[in-house]
């Protein structure tokens, strides 16, 4: 077997591995691993909120799959919407207590 096709062999173990974990944590918890990863981000920011474009700049994600993630947390209530109080054309995106 060549270097390059173990290479791919181990990768393939890889994203099984996470599409497993994932697949868990979604059955577990009722939420993605973005979702996760995006509300473990908001409680490390100050007053547990931050701005949609910190969350993809984060998430290393574009910002309609973003939207996307924070529309589905919305509904669940584990996060919400907040017009910043000196700039009405920004949203906060903040944890609820849930």
């Amino acid at each position: 077997m060549t270097h390059s096709s173990e290479i791919l062999i181990d990768i393939r173990k890889i994203v099984r591995s996470i599409n497993l974990e994932s697949k868990r944590i979604e059955k577990d918890f009722g939420i993605s691993i973005p979702q996760l990863l995006c509300m473990n981000y908001i409680k490390s920011c100050e007053g547990y909120q931050t701005t949609h474009k910190e969350l993809t700049i984060y998430l290393h994600l574009n910002s309609s799959t973003v939207t996307g993630i924070i529309n589905r947390l919305e509904k669940k209530g584990f996060i919400a919407r907040l017009p910043k109080k000196d700039d009405k054309r920004v949203t906060n995106i903040a944890l609820t207590s849930f």
